[in-house]
């Protein structure tokens, strides 16, 4: 028996699918069936274009083989390295580009499109990557991890990238164990420590070194020699000159290296014993074939950024005292004679006789009893400072030179306060002949400041006054400081006669200052042979400074009631000669051997010349020939003469152990005397 059933769109729908699927199910067994054959095909295909490459890598300089080559293809993907002979061996596909790279070497790439078995690879050195190589004591350079002390090395990008008015500020929070003991000013110098103090006497900071030459004149810190830092009724109170390390041009810095400890500094003797930061400054490229020109400009703001707790609660008076009386009234004995702040509080208001700016005197009716601006807020200023750069660098007749200037404007935030600078320097160095190069760089540097502000304590310094500054005295009535027809020989005493006007500290009592430096250093270096050479290089560092400092009638007290005038010629001086004999052997395969001898002479020498006219006959003409009284001179000398003679030795076993012998001896003038001058040695 038969069934039969007519077929619907359905049915027709499911043998369209049942097809389709034996399709797809068919091609994709015979494309199965055909990958085997295809994928030895393309296998054979991918072996055909596999090449093998072998050689050897060696230094252009020396033609010794190089170890530890980096070998890569342009993807950065580590194909093999160099062995202990500078051998290598790889397989790559036809038509790689194949890098070859070192730390300290010139990137070598090649192209291989056929099998080679004696593929040999020449690398240049190049100094622009021996990151790890650092300036060690004398200009020596070395890899840091042949070092058996701590070095820290910081880039140009430090000092530039946020111009500070001191670029030494830049060092903070950069290099492990470094301490900055700050002053305050525009010019104030940063004391630099390194490892913390190591000695009671204060002579503790790190020995100064620009371009392998001991810049002691330049970093000498100083302030006027000729106060104190008690005020109250003494003598003048020192401002903080800086010292002409602060005016070096951070755009002029290359980099600066830290050396922590006697052991990194044992070659600069006692002068090192506290660590040294050497300073390399830049230099013109000989390779450069065009001028290059840069040009920065940098802007930057100031402000106060934060002050000491002060109360507003209770005004000036003594003892809880629930009134104020400028002076005795009706109302009760006078609370004005006073610096404490314990009289009537704020919070109970009221009115009482207070001090009148306007007749600058007691006022002849009550005012209210109120808590004015804080004077921390209410007098600094906003401070504003401008510096623009620019250097030359470039290539003439072989020779690299460069050339840069620069010029800064200080307004600081204390009014009437601040500095101008300016700097230029020049750097020439040439190959004179294939063994012999020379190398010369000068810098000059100028300052000009018509105040720069004291420190220490008493009625001289601002700080003085913050202490004593009373919640009830508006900070705009001390702008007007002269007394009523008394104007240049007394000033107002709004609270007691010990706090100066701060108005009248920065406008009057005037720290004045103008120094010209300049550091300069000649070079030769003579290459006998690639493992000997011979540096001989002198130096001169000097500074000339001129101090003023002024003083109004009425000022500190009756120390100087009739006002003073005191000024400063500095001169300051070192000069320095030396020589460095360097002997560079590999003396097996794996032992090398580095040995430096060498010899210096310095010269140092400070002179001052002080005149003071303490007492003016004619208040506000601050000049010698206005001196009431004879003329006191203040001379001060000093010198002294260092010769030396120092060497060092080094060896390195496979470029991981390493030892270091170092020596130094030195004649020193201040060890002398009459019956002594010979081996006067440290």
């Amino acid at each position: 028996m038969f069934f039969a059933r007519k077929n619907g769109p359905e049915d027709f729908k499911k043998n369209q699918q049942f097809i389709s699927h034996n399709l797809w199910i068919k091609t994709l067994l015979l494309l199965l069936l055909a990958f085997p054959f295809c994928n030895q095909d393309l296998f054979a295909q991918q072996a055909s274009q596999n090449i093998s490459i072998k050689g050897k890598v060696l230094d252009e300089d020396d033609n010794q083989p190089v170890i530890g080559i980096t070998i890569s293809d342009g993807n950065r993907k580590v194909l093999g390295t160099t062995n202990n002979d500078g051998n290598y061996s790889i397989t790559i596909q036809k038509g790689t580009t194949v890098l070859f790279n070192m730390l300290g070497y010139t990137t070598v790439s090649r192209t291989f499109t056929a099998n080679e078995n004696n593929a040999v690879i020449r690398l240049k050195s190049s100094s622009s990557q021996l990151n790890d190589v650092v300036v060690t004591a004398l200009g020596i350079k070395r890899e840091e991890k042949a070092l058996g002390y701590s070095v820290t090395k910081v880039d140009s990008s430090a000092f530039t990238n946020a111009v500070a008015s001191n670029w030494t500020d830049a060092l903070s929070g950069k290099v492990a164990g470094l301490n900055l003991v700050r002053n305050s000013g525009p010019a104030a110098s940063n004391k630099i420590i390194l490892r913390g103090e190591n000695n009671l006497t204060g002579d503790n900071e790190a020995l100064i070194v620009i371009d392998g030459v001991v810049a002691s004149s330049s970093a000498r810190r100083t302030a006027a020699s000729s106060g104190g830092v008690y005020g109250t009724s003494g003598d003048i109170m020192p401002p903080d000159f800086g010292s002409a390390l602060n005016d070096l041009n951070p755009d002029d810095i290359e980099n600066v290296t830290v050396l922590k400890g006697p052991g990194a500094s044992a070659l600069y003797g006692q002068r090192g014993a506290n660590g040294a930061i050497i300073i390399t400054t830049k230099s013109g490229s000989k390779n450069s074939k065009k001028l290059n020109i840069t040009f920065t400009s940098n802007s930057t703001w100031e402000q106060v950024s934060r002050g000491p707790d002060v109360q507003n609660q209770f005004g000036q008076g003594q003892f809880g005292v629930s009134y104020f009386s400028y002076g005795a009234t009706e109302d009760g004995a006078s609370t004005n004679a006073t610096s404490a702040s314990w009289g009537a509080p704020f919070a109970n208001g009221g009115m009482f006789y207070q001090y009148d700016p306007a007749t600058k005197t007691r006022g002849l009716t009550r005012t209210p009893w109120v808590a004015y601006e804080n004077p921390v807020d209410a007098f600094f200023k906003t401070g504003f400072e401008s510096s623009n750069s620019i250097s030359l660098d470039g290539t003439y007749k072989k020779v690299g030179m460069r050339f840069s200037a620069s010029h800064g404007d200080n307004s600081w935030i204390v009014p009437n306060t601040g500095l101008e600078r300016t700097s230029a320097s020049f750097s020439a160095n040439a190959d004179v002949t294939k063994k012999l190069s020379v190398n010369f760089k000068v810098a000059y540097n100028n300052r000009h400041s018509d105040n720069l502000p004291a420190t220490g304590y008493g009625n001289q310094s601002l700080m003085y006054w913050f202490m004593f500054a009373q919640p009830n005295v508006n900070t705009d009535w001390y702008r007007d400081y002269w007394a009523i027809d008394k104007v240049g020989t007394q000033f107002v005493n709004i609270t007691t006669t010990n706090p100066e006007s701060p108005y009248a500290i920065s406008e009057q009592y005037l720290n004045k200052q103008r120094r010209n430096g300049a550091l300069s250093s000649l070079q030769a270096n003579y290459k006998f042979t690639d493992e000997l050479s011979l540096l001989v290089r002198g130096s001169i560092d000097y500074n000339h400074d001129i101090r003023e400092t002024q003083r109004p009638y009425d000022a500190a007290g009756n120390k100087f009631a009739q006002g003073s005038y005191r000024i400063q010629d500095i001169n300051s001086y070192e000069v320095n000669a030396d020589f460095l004999l360097r002997y560079d052997k590999k003396i097996t395969e794996n032992l090398r051997m580095n040995a430096n001898v060498g010899g210096s002479q310095m010269r140092n020498q400070y002179s001052k010349s002080e005149l003071r006219a303490d007492g003016l006959v004619t208040p506000g003409d601050y000049s010698l020939t206005n001196n009431a009284s004879p003329l006191v001179s203040v001379p001060d000398t000093a010198r002294y003469r260092i010769n030396s003679f120092y060497a060092a030795i080094s060896f390195s076993y496979k470029n991981y152990l390493y030892l270091d012998l170092t020596g130094r001896q030195d004649w020193s003038s201040t060890l002398a005397t009459p019956f002594r001058t010979d081996n006067v040695g440290l």
